[in-house]
């Protein structure tokens, strides 16, 4: 029995709308009196309809939430500790009234208060589903939970998701405590909790484009709209030791983001006050719920109902994309972005400028997650085309998104956040410690786009137009070799040089991918001018790889599929562009030979793709890759360069597989010689190098030559 007494204050308390307990006294015996009792619907009905509760805070509703929560459990121990007979009733079926008899209470009470209430008995009895059961049919009692969750959320979004631009709509919205979040985003905070929990066939029931636009509205809330580094620029400083300082004082105002709305930063808050409140901020902390949760429903609406979904999709990418291109915009015109050592930013600026990194590290892990979630609908759901879409939303529709369309805005949000991206290792790293989400977004978003011919070569031209540099090149007729001229800027003030770096190496792994579906001009006017300031620089080896990878990509590409070439009136066949620039890039590998600049594996693979796609035109190509290599290798015979030396003897070994049979008698020759003038450990490296180019890359034809060759210096090898 209840001891009245107990019961009596409990209730006193609830009907005033303030208390001189604590909230968690009230929550302690909240939850201890709903458990004792078998008919809980009178105490939870005064509960829900407690002005105690009321303004709303975000305290206050953790304590609901964890007042039924905390009964579901009280309840199920009172049930097993209390004595039982033959004919009294099992546990389950006990809990199962008496959750019945919890929700019966919540009947006509206020949306929110119900809709925490609700998801305190959800997880409470999703923490105890293995004793209880997780039955999701509509008789149980676990399905009459979600249902109550569900209509609670959907009449939340009702009256709080409408625009609020009225002094009437205002008058009558339930107030929140001073400095708290408002209704609807503590409404989110909390569905980011339960939602998880209820079954995806009950969530296809709500409002599923409103809650993804309030989420994503959340999202932005939580980050400024983007523009939670507007004070970094205004706040970098120079020491006198010349360090950087992120500490500029501020004026007395002190940033009251995210509390009153997403708007600008006040511009006399302190940058570290102003991150400070955001990282504190409760939106900040269930930043990767709202993201989950958002991921999780863009398939649903979109499995529901594809015209709203695809647009839906569409919207997130392009919210995603804004996001990004106004935190890059306020990164770039930051002395902060040239920062690339952290023993450049004084001592007690660190703290501030780790703060600012943890909050990009979220943003970059966020989008991953919600553009992982769109690519995945789109692979495997067809876009809406004009003719299923029902007239009556015909004369409203602009345009309808494709995958194409989305593939390359997700692509364009990534490279926004390039400099971010760079810290993981960029997203071609092959470490394990990399960030495989990332890679498979981009891979991914990659794939998409590349069904789609002409969307690829769009986008790889506009990614030209937006790069910082326009590379002028002309054609020297006699050496056959492009030559920088001039490098002008094509958009006024270039950017900090770490994230031009960044923003170049992505672009470049973005071509890469792409090349074999571009035309020779986009390649000629496009690609070639984006990778050739890159391929001889190895301050920043993301770029300096990616570059020579897409330059292989061209030649792997056109090289071999590019026989027919123009005609001229004299019947003779003109080169191709990619032709044309064989000699250049064979000179560009052998200049990158020295120490420190391509490694020998990397040479070795480089100037091997070379060889063969060369030698695919014409045997005249491969001559050329394999006399070019031997005239370099007699210069440093002559010099002493012996390291040197001996990786282009690898190199040389490398391209035995690669050049025609007609050449391959030479290259044979010239590695005789190169073996013949080893000595000790680097002799044998390339004997064993050799024979296992012989076995393993060698086309039957040729093998059969090479292994006739081997037999006959088998002995000189062996001695």
């Amino acid at each position: 029995a209840i001891p009245p007494r107990e019961y009596t204050i409990l209730l006193g308390h609830l009907h005033r709308p303030s208390s001189s307990l604590p909230l968690s006294t009230h929550q302690s015996l909240i939850s201890h009196f709903l458990a004792l009792t078998a008919t809980p619907t009178p105490l939870t009905a005064t509960v829900i309809s407690s002005p105690l509760f009321r303004p709303f805070s975000h305290a206050k509703l953790v304590t609901l939430v964890t007042a039924f929560r905390h009964a579901v459990h009280l309840r199920l121990k009172a049930l097993q500790d209390e004595e039982t007979t033959l004919f009294t009733r099992g546990i389950r079926p006990r809990m199962t009234e008496w959750v019945r008899c919890l929700v019966k209470g919540f009947k006509g009470g206020q949306a929110l208060i119900q809709f925490v209430s609700a998801g305190g008995i959800l997880l409470g009895l999703d923490d105890l589903k293995n004793k209880l059961g997780a039955d999701p049919g509509s008789g149980s009692v676990r399905a009459k939970t979600e249902d109550e969750l569900i209509i609670a959320l959907t009449e939340i979004m009702e009256l709080y998701g409408a625009p609020k631009d009225s002094a009437w709509e205002k008058e009558f919205q339930p107030e929140t405590e001073h400095g708290e979040l408002d209704a609807l985003s503590l409404s989110l905070l909390f569905a980011a909790q339960f939602l998880p929990h209820v079954f995806s066939e009950r969530i296809k029931v709500l409002p599923l484009s409103a809650l993804s636009s309030h989420l994503m509205a959340t999202i932005e809330t939580t980050f400024a709209s983007g523009a939670f580094l507007a004070l970094l620029p205004s706040s970098c400083s120079t020491t006198p030791n010349g360090q950087l300082s992120l500490t500029i004082p501020a004026g007395p105002m002190q940033p009251s983001f995210p509390y009153d709305g997403p708007g600008p930063w006040r511009q006399s808050a302190s940058l570290t006050g102003a991150l400070k409140v955001l990282i504190g901020s409760p939106l900040f902390s269930a930043i990767p719920s709202f993201a989950s949760i958002t991921a999780r429903i863009l398939p649903l609406l979109t499995e529901s109902s594809p015209l709203m979904g695809w647009n839906t999709l569409e919207t997130v990418v392009t919210r995603l994309e804004q996001l990004a291109s106004k935190v890059e915009s306020d990164w770039a015109q930051s002395s902060l972005a040239r920062v690339e050592n952290e023993d450049d930013i004084a001592s007690e600026s660190r703290e501030v400028a780790t703060k600012i990194w943890t909050v990009l590290k979220t943003l970059l892990f966020t989008t991953i997650m919600l553009l992982q979630s769109i690519l995945s609908t789109i692979t495997y759901s067809r876009p809406v085309t004009s003719a299923t879409v029902p007239p009556k939303f015909k004369q409203s529709l602009t345009h309808l998104p494709t995958h194409s369309s989305l593939a390359s805005s997700t692509l364009r949000t990534l490279s926004h956040l390039s400099f971010v991206i760079t810290k993981f290792g960029g997203v071609t790293s092959t470490s394990s410690d990399g960030f495989a989400e990332l890679k498979r977004v981009f891979y991914s978003a990659l794939d998409v786009l590349s069904a789609d011919v002409e969307a690829s070569e769009e986008f790889v031209r506009v990614l030209s137009l937006h790069g910082w540099s326009t590379w002028i090149l002309r054609h020297d007729a006699f050496t056959d070799l492009f030559i920088q001229v001039e490098a002008t800027s094509s958009t006024g003030d270039s950017p900090a040089e770490p994230l031009a770096r960044a923003r170049q190496a992505f672009n470049l792994a973005c071509v890469e991918q792409l090349v074999p579906l571009l035309s020779l001009d986009t390649i000629e006017h496009c690609v070639f001018p984006l990778c050739l300031p890159h391929l001889n620089d190895v301050s920043h080896r993301e770029t300096y790889e990616s570059a020579h990878s897409a330059i292989l990509a061209i030649f792997a590409a056109q090289l071999g599929s590019t026989m027919a070439a123009e005609v001229q009136d004299t019947g003779v066949a003109r080169p191709t562009f990619v032709e044309k620039i064989v000699p250049f890039y064979i000179r560009c590998l052998l200049e990158n030979s020295v120490d420190g600049k391509l490694t020998t594996p990397q040479l070795r693979l480089a100037y091997g793709t070379l060889t063969n796609c060369a030698s695919g035109n014409a045997p005249a190509m491969g001559q050329l890759c394999l006399s070019s290599l031997i005239s370099l290798l007699t210069e440093l015979s002559a010099s002493g360069d012996v390291q040197t030396r001996h990786r282009l003897r690898l190199v040389l070994v490398s391209t035995l597989s690669a050049l025609p049979l007609v050449v391959l008698p030479d290259g044979l020759d010239a590695v005789s010689d190169a073996i013949r003038d080893s000595k000790d450990e680097e002799r044998w490296e390339l004997v064993r190098e050799v024979f296992k180019e012989i076995m393993e890359n060698m086309g039957d034809r040729e093998k059969e030559y090479c292994l006739r060759w081997w037999e006959e210096q088998r002995e000189e090898f062996e001695g």
